[in-house]
């Protein structure tokens, strides 16, 4: 009888699990494709005769996605403490499944005129809604469904499954780069991927027929009496603003390592080190796929080593190693490689067992609103412009390795946000 509960109790993990993964990748997937079609997206949709400008609006509206995501992490955490993990994460796969397949229907500017570029920015702004509480819904939903000692294994699924879409999405771009002509690419075949989009409704579907909410949040809904609170966002502020800094404070590695190990290095790569734009696709993809997998292998370990503990050593390493690793770059291909996978394997240690840490620092009546705020703040704050300002810091010193100064004050400031921690207690 035991046996046949914990099978049972498997297998709907492994069904969290698959939604879980699958919504969220589907979100990092449109990221990927955005990026590597933006300068085709420019010239579609707000052509100026400036290919730099085209460039500048396409990334403006990507932009203006990002800006939407405290929003939604308002929004979502509100329906997700009030209303429900899942209808939460159903809301939010829809709200990206949909507006990314309809890029594949948009009209260009050639047809429309300006509108063209008012619905693109539209698109953004809808899945920068979803973004906004998808992710950490997401983080949320896999931290309540796990038992209390394997709360880190489970969890690392939300970054893998960011990677994993990053990279599924990078490797969809390039495949139809290769086996479509230029023009083929720039009349119709940049529309295809962002199509594939709409198989996520099957996702959305499949999470409203076969998942259940969190036995953890239920049994808080159940204690919830005429004392509730009135105002979900009055309360967080007030009783657990010390958790919403201490969040953003251990996420400033997460968001300044994040943006920099996925946007800046291909660049780096070509423009700063002058590889060739495969060799850097080579390095970065094949590395990537790694950072999927030693995310999955740090969460695991966490729940072996403790949270505290693994990643406080983990930061420490990377701030003392980052320097180094970086100089190795200038021997050649093979160098870099190694040099990143380097970096990205300390950075996994301290990563993986992040949506575990962040979930438990909020008791669970606020406890989506609050990682959400808490961890878009941070990526917003901390890692949208991380790679502008590493380019910035090579061309004004002229040092190919200063970039790792990034990563060293972002390690040694989480580092002392987790000497504050004490593990287990809620703020």
């Amino acid at each position: 009888m035991q046996k046949q509960q914990s099978s049972s109790e498997f297998q709907k993990l492994k069904r969290v699990i698959l939604s879980c993964v699958a919504g969220s990748s589907l979100e990092w997937f449109d990221f990927a494709l955005y990026g590597y079609f933006a300068a085709i997206l420019g010239r579609a949709f707000f052509p100026s005769g400036d290919s730099f400008q085209q460039l500048i609006s396409s990334f403006g509206a990507f932009a203006s996605g990002l800006i939407a995501r405290p929003l939604g992490a308002v929004f979502f955490g509100y329906i997700g403490d009030r209303l429900g993990r899942k209808r939460a994460l159903l809301i939010s796969i829809y709200m990206m499944a949909l507006p990314t397949a309809a890029m594949a229907l948009l009209p260009t500017h050639a047809s429309i005129g300006v509108w063209a570029g008012v619905l693109l920015t539209l698109i953004r702004i809808l899945q920068g809604l979803a973004l906004g509480g998808g992710f950490t819904g997401t983080i949320v939903f896999l931290y309540e469904h796990s038992s209390q000692e394997k709360k880190g294994t489970f969890s690392s699924w939300a970054p893998f499954s960011l990677v994993f879409g990053f990279v599924i999405g990078a490797i969809t771009a390039t495949f139809m780069a290769t086996v479509l002509t230029a023009e083929q690419l720039e009349d119709w075949g940049w529309r295809v991927p962002f199509g594939l989009s709409f198989f996520g409704t099957f996702i959305a579907r499949y999470v409203k027929n076969k998942l259940q909410e969190p036995e953890e949040f239920l049994v808080c809904q159940e204690k919830k009496t005429e004392q509730k609170e009135k105002s979900l966002f009055r309360n967080l502020f007030k009783r657990h603003w010390k958790a919403l800094i201490l969040v953003v404070w251990i996420d400033v590695l997460t968001a300044c390592g994040y943006f920099l190990l996925s946007v800046f290095f291909p660049t780096y790569f070509v423009e700063i080190l002058g590889f060739e734009r495969e060799t850097s696709f080579y390095i970065t993809t094949t590395n990537m796929i790694l950072f999927s997998l030693t995310i999955l292998f740090g969460g695991w370990l966490s729940d072996r080593l403790g949270k505290r503990k693994q990643m406080l050593w983990a930061t420490i390493a990377l701030a003392a190693s980052a320097y180094p690793l970086f100089l190795a770059f200038r021997s050649g291909p093979v160098c870099a490689l190694l040099g990143h996978l380097g970096l990205i394997v300390l950075f996994s240690i301290y990563y993986g067992p992040i949506p575990a840490t962040i979930c438990s620092i909020f008791p669970t009546k606020t406890r989506l609103m609050g990682v959400s705020i808490a961890h878009n703040f941070a990526m917003a704050a901390f890692g949208a412009y991380a790679p502008t300002y590493a380019t910035y810091l090579v061309k004004w010193t002229g040092n190919i390795a200063i970039p790792s100064v990034l990563f060293v004050a972002s390690a040694l400031v989480t580092a002392a946000g987790l000497y504050v921690w004490k593990e287990g207690e809620h703020y």
